[in-house]
C-alpha cells in the first residue's frame, strides 16, 4: 500500500503565511523523502506533490504529478495563495545513484478532492492493508453506494484515496452540515469518528480534510507531528506574553519515518480523530 507525505497548514494570519525560510528547513528536517528545490538528487529521483487551499467560497488547488526540474519549490507552492489553511501531500521516489530516469519509476498518483469549499487529501492508496486484501472489493462497493448521487456527480472519484474523502463528506451531508457556510469542528470530528469505525479502524489510515477555517484529522500508523514557528521578535521594551498561543501551527505526516521519542521538544501527536481551528492553531481538539 503506497503512502505519502501530508502536511497542513494552520494560521490566524488573512494575509498569508510568510515563514517561508522556518517551512523549508521544518521540511528538511522532519519528511525523510523531501528534497528542496535547487538541491541536487540522486540520478533517476522523481517528486511530485498537490496543494490546495480555501480562499472565502473558492477551492484553490495546484497538482505538479511529475517533477523532474530541480528548480521546482514545493514551499512556493504552498505559500503562493494567501489562505488560512492549506493542505499538501508530497512523494519522493528515490532514485539510483548513476542510474537513469526509468529506474525510478514513477511517484504515485497525487489527488486532492475539492467539494464546494472542502478540500481533502489521504495518505494511503488502498482502503485496507495488504493483508486484508481480499475484503477491499466489498467495503469499496458499499463506500460507493452509500454516496450521494450529487457527489458522484462531482467528478472527484477516480481512487480509493479519493473515495475515503467523499465518504467524509456524506457523513457530514448525513449530519446536516454540509451546505452550511462552515461546520461545526464538533460534527466534522463525528463525521471522520463515524468514517474511521466503517473502515473497521484500519492499521494504517490518515486523511486530512479542511473548509478554510478548521483542519480535520485522522491519524494511525506512520508518525505525525505538530510544530509552531518561532515567534516573531518584539520590540525591547514590550511586556513579555508568556501565554500567548502561537498563531500558525504545522502538521506534518510522514510515513517512512518511526515513532520519535516522547522526551523530545517535538513529541509525535497521538492517534486518534481531532479538529484545528485558525482561531487556535496550536490546539487540538478532541472528543
Amino acid at each position: 500500500m503506497e503512502s505519502v507525505a501530508l502536511a497542513a497548514l494552520v494560521h490566524a494570519q488573512p494575509e498569508g503565511f510568510n515563514e517561508a525560510s522556518w517551512l523549508g528547513q521544518v521540511l528538511v528536517q522532519r519528511w525523510s523523502r523531501y528534497v528542496p528545490a535547487g538541491v541536487d538528487s540522486p540520478v533517476g529521483s522523481l517528486r511530485a506533490w498537490v496543494v490546495g487551499g480555501v480562499q472565502d467560497n473558492e477551492t484553490l488547488v495546484q497538482a505538479r504529478p511529475v517533477v523532474r526540474d530541480p528548480r521546482a519549490d514545493f514551499v512556493a507552492d504552498m505559500l503562493r495563495a494567501p489562505t488560512q489553511t492549506t493542505l499538501a501531500a508530497y512523494a519522493g521516489q528515490p532514485g539510483t545513484p548513476g542510474g537513469s530516469d526509468s529506474s525510478a519509476g514513477l511517484p504515485p498518483s497525487l489527488t486532492m478532492v475539492r467539494f464546494q469549499r472542502w478540500i481533502g487529501v489521504r495518505a494511503e492508496s488502498s482502503l485496507l492493508p495488504a493483508g486484508q486484501a481480499g475484503e477491499v472489493e466489498a467495503l469499496r462497493a458499499e463506500l460507493r453506494a452509500a454516496l450521494p448521487e450529487f457527489l458522484i456527480r462531482s467528478g472527484g472519484l477516480v481512487g480509493d484515496r479519493e473515495l475515503v474523502v467523499l465518504s467524509f463528506l456524506a457523513a457530514l451531508h448525513a449530519a446536516g452540515e454540509l451546505g452550511k457556510a462552515y461546520a461545526t469542528p464538533a460534527t466534522i470530528r463525528k463525521a471522520l469518528a463515524a468514517l474511521d469505525d466503517r473502515l473497521g479502524r484500519p492499521a494504517a489510515f490518515n486523511l486530512m480534510v479542511s473548509d478554510g477555517r478548521s483542519v480535520g484529522v485522522i491519524h494511525r500508523g506512520g508518525r505525525l507531528m505538530s510544530l509552531a514557528p518561532p515567534p516573531p521578535p518584539r520590540p525591547a521594551r514590550a511586556i513579555s506574553q508568556p501565554h500567548q498561543r502561537p498563531s500558525a501551527s504545522l502538521l506534518l505526516f510522514d510515513p517512512h519515518a518511526p515513532p520519535g521519542p516522547a522526551d523530545t521538544d517535538h513529541p509525535d501527536v497521538p492517534e486518534g480523530v481531532f479538529t484545528v481551528h485558525v482561531r487556535q492553531p496550536g490546539v487540538h481538539e478532541r472528543d
